[in-house]
């Protein structure tokens, strides 16, 4: 196997150069600024999470409400509890 020659080498340590400029020069903010942020958003979510739980809670009290007056869940209670007498 041939070895390279040395411009062709030279050719290699450039391009890797120049890769090397453009990768650095495409972030904008350091992994520490990025996995906080990332920290932040999630904090934020679970917060907006907790706070959206007494709406749902509250939604589903009024879902039961209005099955518990239906017609049919009404008469069904009513053979319940003839039946368990």
């Amino acid at each position: 196997m041939a070895k390279p020659s040395k411009s062709s080498q030279g050719l290699e340590v450039a391009a890797q150069s120049a890769l090397k400029g453009v990768l650095k020069g495409t972030t904008t903010m350091s992994l520490k600024e990025w996995f906080t942020e990332i920290k932040n958003t999630r904090q934020l979510m679970q917060a907006s999470t907790h706070q959206q739980q007494p709406l749902a809670t509250g939604r589903n009290r009024r879902l039961a409400q209005q099955l518990e007056n239906s017609p049919s869940v009404q008469a069904a209670l009513k053979l319940k509890q003839k039946f368990s007498k």
